[in-house]
């Protein structure tokens, strides 16, 4: 999940396929890491399901 902090940080936003191609992770598995994140208060997430996006706060 630190990686994807630092991937967070060289992005105004990131999405669940960026993080899935960048990490070569399954689409489930980045999903719960983006939802404990935003959890922990670490990113935001922004939208709805299907065109959500994920920003550092």
């Amino acid at each position: 999940m630190a990686d994807i902090l630092v991937f967070a940080d060289e992005r105004e936003e990131i999405t669940t396929e960026a993080i899935t191609k960048q990490f070569n992770l399954t689409q489930t598995t980045a999903k719960r890491y983006l939802r404990q994140l935003t959890e922990f208060g670490y990113i935001e997430a922004q939208g709805a399901n299907i065109n959500r996006t994920y920003k550092k706060k």
